[in-house]
C-alpha cells in the first residue's frame, strides 16, 4: 500500500532531510589510482593491451568497485569509465567512453550454477544451504516461485531463511540467489555492481520456468538491502534486453533498497549516481524503506515515485517510521553502519515491521496474479 495523506507527506520531507555526505566527487587522483591499479596488476602493460575487450573491461571495472568497496573513491562510477578511457588509449584503442547508463546494465560475471534438485525444507536447513536452489510447499504443484535476491556480504544469514519459510508457507516456491558466495566476493573487500544481482535473478527466472512444478506465469522477485536494488533494476524492461533474459519477474519488491547509488557506502553530493528505478519501468513495484535508513535513504526514490504513480505507473511504496536498514536482521541488531562521511545508523531489528513487509509482500504478489 503507498504511502499517503499528511503522515507521508512528514515522512517524505523527513526522508528529503537526510543530510548528504559532503564528499567531492571523481577527481584526477581518483582516476589515477584506478588507472595505476589496473597497469600494477602485469609486469609488462602489454599483457594488458592484448587481451580480449571483455577481459580488458570486466578487469577495469572489478578494480574500481573493489576500491570504492574499500572506501578509496569518491565517486567511482565517475572514475571508473575515465580509467578505462586512459588504459585504452594508452594501449593505442579509440572508443566512446562508457556512460553511467551504460554502467548500470553492465554484467561481466560468469553465471551462477544452480542446483538441480527439488528441496524441502527440514529441521537440519540452515541459511547457507538456501544458495541457488529450489525449496517448495509439499504436494506436486505447479507453485508460483520467489526469487529472493539478499544483502551484501559473503554468507546468508538467518532472516532469508525466516522469509523462506514464510513464503512457501504462503504457498510460494523459493530460489534464494546467491551472488556473492560462489565468486568469492568479499564484504568491505571486493563486491559486485548491482547489474550482477539483476543478471542472476533473470538467469534464476530461466532455470525456474523450465521446472514443472512451478508455474511459469506467476514468478515473483524480493530483494533486501543489495537485493533490493536489484529490485528496482528489474521493473525496467531495458534490462531484459541487456540481458536477453527468456521472460519478465510477474512483480517485485524491494526492502530497504534505493533508487539510485553513487557508492556502496553513501550517497555522495556530486558524485556520478546510477540509476536503479528508472521512468520506463512497467512491472509491478513495492517500494518498503525505512524513515531512518542511510544506507539506502528514501530520498533516493523522490519525486521520481510520486511522478511514477502520477503517469500511471504501477508504483507503490511505504516508508515505515522511526525504522532503520536491516528491521528484519535479529542476527545483525546493533551493528553499527557508518558512512564515508562519518553519519553512522545503528540497525535495529523490529519484528513488527518485518511481520507487516513480510504481509505486504505477500499479499502485493497475490494481488498480481
Amino acid at each position: 500500500m503507498a504511502a499517503n495523506g499528511g503522515v507521508a507527506a512528514a515522512l517524505v520531507a523527513a526522508c528529503l532531510a537526510i543530510p548528504a555526505a559532503t564528499s567531492r566527487a571523481a577527481s584526477d587522483d581518483e582516476i589515477k589510482l584506478i588507472y595505476e591499479t589496473v597497469k600494477a596488476k602485469y609486469s609488462s602493460f602489454s599483457e594488458y593491451c592484448n587481451l580480449p575487450e571483455d577481459d580488458r573491461r570486466r578487469l577495469t571495472v572489478k578494480t574500481t568497485l573493489d576500491l570504492a568497496t574499500q572506501r578509496k573513491l569518491a565517486d567511482p562510477v565517475g572514475a571508473g569509465p575515465k580509467a578505462g578511457e586512459m588504459l585504452r588509449k594508452e594501449c593505442g584503442i579509440i572508443s566512446p567512453l562508457v556512460t553511467p547508463q551504460q554502467f548500470r546494465w553492465m554484467a561481466l560475471a560468469k553465471p551462477l550454477e544452480f542446483d538441480s534438485e527439488r528441496h524441502a525444507l527440514g529441521l537440519l536447513t540452515s541459511p547457507a544451504s538456501l544458495a541457488n536452489r529450489v525449496y517448495a510447499p509439499t504436494g506436486a504443484g505447479p507453485f508460483p516461485a520467489v526469487v529472493i535476491s539478499p544483502t551484501r556480504g559473503d554468507h546468508l544469514s538467518e532472516h532469508l531463511l525466516v522469509h523462506t519459510k514464510s513464503l512457501i508457507s504462503a504457498g510460494f516456491a523459493v530460489m534464494v540467489v546467491d551472488t556473492f558466495g560462489p565468486r568469492g566476493y568479499r564484504l568491505g573487500v571486493s563486491e559486485p555492481a548491482p547489474a550482477e544481482g539483476a543478471k542472476d535473478a533473470y538467469d534464476a527466472l530461466a532455470y525456474l520456468v523450465k521446472l514443472p512444478f512451478i508455474d511459469a506465469s506467476r514468478i515473483y522477485q524480493t530483494g533486501y538491502s543489495y537485493g533490493g536494488n536489484t529490485t528496482a533494476l528489474l521493473a525496467s524492461p531495458q534490462g531484459s534486453v541487456a540481458f536477453k533474459a527468456v521472460g519478465r519477474f510477474k512483480a517485485t519488491v524491494a526492502n530497504y533498497g534505493a533508487c539510485n547509488v553513487s557508492s556502496f557506502y553513501s550517497h555522495k553530493d556530486g558524485a556520478t549516481k546510477i540509476d536503479l528505478l528508472s521512468a520506463d519501468s512497467d512491472r509491478p513495484l513495492l517500494m518498503l524503506m525505512a524513515e531512518l535508513d542511510i544506507e539506502n535513504p528514501p530520498s533516493t526514490c523522490f519525486p521520481l515515485l510520486e511522478e511514477m504513480r502520477a503517469t500511471g505507473k504501477p508504483v507503490e511504496w511505504h516508508i515505515y517510521p522511526k525504522t532503520t536498514h536491516a528491521w528484519d536482521k535479529r542476527e545483525h541488531n546493533g551493528y553499527v553502519y557508518r558512512t564515508t562521511s562519518g553519519d553512522s545508523m545503528r540497525y535495529r531489528y523490529d519484528p513488527d515491521v518485518t511481520q507487516d513487509a513480510t504481509d505486504r509482500m505477500i499479499a502485493f504478489f497475490n494481488k498480481h496474479r
